[in-house]
Order: structure tokens, then sequence, then C-alpha cells
């Protein structure tokens, strides 16, 4: 929860003392996480305020699994319902999960599409992969990119053109157009290669600055000492 900016943890009847030393000690550099957790004795009482429920659960049977939604869209709608106040998503005790009595008391059923051969995750696994798209949902919502930089400005046009002209040039100064019945042809391909690349500035100025490191040199081959090559007497 503390890795994805969650922070209202609620635990329902825990079946041992959440401030025991051994759980503080699980709990490692998230032990201000559990120390603050709201103990209830009921899932009532653990909804209690909250505009929207969402239940995890991995079984099967009709009515639940055509009820259910899968994560990332249940993510979304959490994201969304929280304009309106407190959202809760909630998972069962480790060996049983949340049985049937208990997913009656949410809005929402919601499930990791794992595989069917196997779907059932443990409660760390799905409570990780159920934060982490809570996260993204909370950055799409917000209009914000998945990872910051992630909105570096792109290459124009007129760089990427400094950048092929210097680029051929430097290739063709190494040799790697010669015995080519058509040139262009080798640079009809590089340009789509490089032209499905989202480019960014920083990184059309990187293959400018190899280009024309290449072109250094070609220009300015290293000396040769004249020994070199010589066998021995």
């Amino acid at each position: 929860m503390v890795n994805m900016g969650l922070s209202d943890l609620v635990l329902v009847s825990p079946a041992c003392d959440v401030q025991d030393a051994q759980a503080q000690g699980f709990a490692a550099r998230a032990k201000h996480m559990l120390q603050k957790a709201r103990i209830v004795d009921s899932v009532a009482r653990a909804l209690d305020g909250c505009v929207a429920t969402f239940a995890a659960s991995a079984k099967g049977g009709m009515y639940r699994r055509q009820a259910a939604v899968p994560l990332a869209e249940g993510s979304d709608l959490a994201i969304q319902k929280t304009a309106g106040g407190r959202v809760a998503v909630a998972f069962g005790p480790e060996d049983r999960g949340l049985v049937m009595s208990e997913l009656l008391e949410f809005d929402r059923v919601v499930e990791i599409p794992a595989d069917p051969a196997y779907p059932v995750l443990n409660l760390a696994a799905a409570t990780t992969i159920a934060c982490y798209e809570l996260r993204q949902a909370s950055l799409r919502a917000a209009g914000r990119p998945p990872l910051e930089g992630g909105d570096e400005p792109l290459a124009t046009d007129d760089r990427k053109r400094i950048l092929f002209r210097k680029l051929f040039d430097a290739l063709d100064g190494v040799g790697f157009f010669g015995g080519q019945q058509n040139p262009d042809h080798l640079k009809y391909a590089l340009r789509r290669v490089l032209g499905r690349i989202e480019m960014s500035v920083n990184e059309a100025d990187i293959f400018i600055g190899m280009a024309q490191q290449i072109r250094w040199y070609v220009d300015h081959p290293p000396k040769r000492d004249a020994t070199e090559g010589r066998g021995a007497g």
C-alpha cells in the first residue's frame, strides 16, 4: 500500500496482534501503516461511511462470475467514485478468501484475470496487484504519465532530418552503403526503423552525436605505427 500511495488500512478481526514485534518486523519500512491501522469487528463496520465498495474474489460460480469486472476496470471505477467520498477495496483471509455472505456486503466484485488453470493468488500477491492497478488508475485520472519524465518532448521533423543526414553521411564514410546497387533502399529501411520510434529530443541528440563521432573518426583515422603488421625477423 505504501509503495502505491495508499494509506487507509482497515483490518477486520485480525487473528493476531498487529502491534506484535513479528508483525512490525514484517512491515519493515511500512511499519507506520500497521501502527495506525483501524481494527473493526465486522465487514459492515469496515465499510461504514464508504460511497462505493469493491470485493476482490477469484472464486467461481455463475452469479459471482457474471457480477465480476476485471481489476483494471474496477480500479478506474473506484478512483472515479472517490470524488464522492471514501471507497473500499477488500480482500478475504489467506485461507478462504471472501465467502458469499461477505460478498453480498459489496457493490462490485473485482477479479484479477489470472490463468483459469490456477486463478487463485495468495493474499500478498493479490493485494500488490490491486494496489498497482489503483495507482495506475489514479495517475490516469489525474492526467499524469505512469512514470515521471514520460512527457519528455518528442523530436520534431527538422531535428530528425539533421539526424538522418548526419547518420547516412557517417555510414557512407565507413563504407556501409558500398556495393549496394541502390543505397537508397537501405536508407529507406533505416529511416522506417527509426521512424517507428517515438524519439525524444534527447534521444535524437544522442544519435546525432554518435553519427558525428563516426564521421570524425573516418576523417581522422588513428595513425598506425610504422612497424605495425611486420612479422618477426
